[in-house]
C-alpha cells in the first residue's frame, strides 16, 4: 500500500502547487489579501504534501514523516474543496 499512499501524497502536492496560481494572479491584479489567504493555505497544503512524499520514500525519513492512507484521503479532500473553491466563478 505505500505506492498508493505515494501516488496520492504526490497528487495532493502537486495539486496544491497548481492551485497557489490562481490566487496570486489575482492578487497580483486586484491586491485583495483574501487571495494571498488562499494561495498561503495551498502553499501549506503543498508543503505538507510534500512532507508525506518525503515520508513515504525509502530514504529514512524521520517518523513525523509517515502518514496512513485515511489521512492522505481526507487532505486530498481539502485541497480538491480548496481547487474547486478558486475555481468557482464570482456571482453577479
Amino acid at each position: 500500500m505505500a505506492l498508493l499512499e505515494l501516488f496520492v501524497a504526490v497528487l495532493v502536492a502537486g495539486v496544491s502547487v497548481l492551485n497557489t496560481a490562481l490566487p496570486i494572479a489575482t492578487w497580483a491584479r486586484s491586491h485583495d489579501g483574501r487571495f494571498l489567504l488562499v494561495a498561503g493555505s495551498s502553499g501549506l497544503f503543498a508543503v505538507l504534501g510534500g512532507l508525506w512524499v518525503w515520508g513515504q520514500l525509502p530514504v529514512d525519513p524521520p517518523g513525523f514523516a509517515e502518514v496512513g492512507l485515511p489521512v492522505l484521503v481526507l487532505a486530498l479532500g481539502a485541497v480538491v474543496l480548496l481547487f474547486g473553491a478558486t475555481l468557482w466563478p464570482r456571482g453577479s
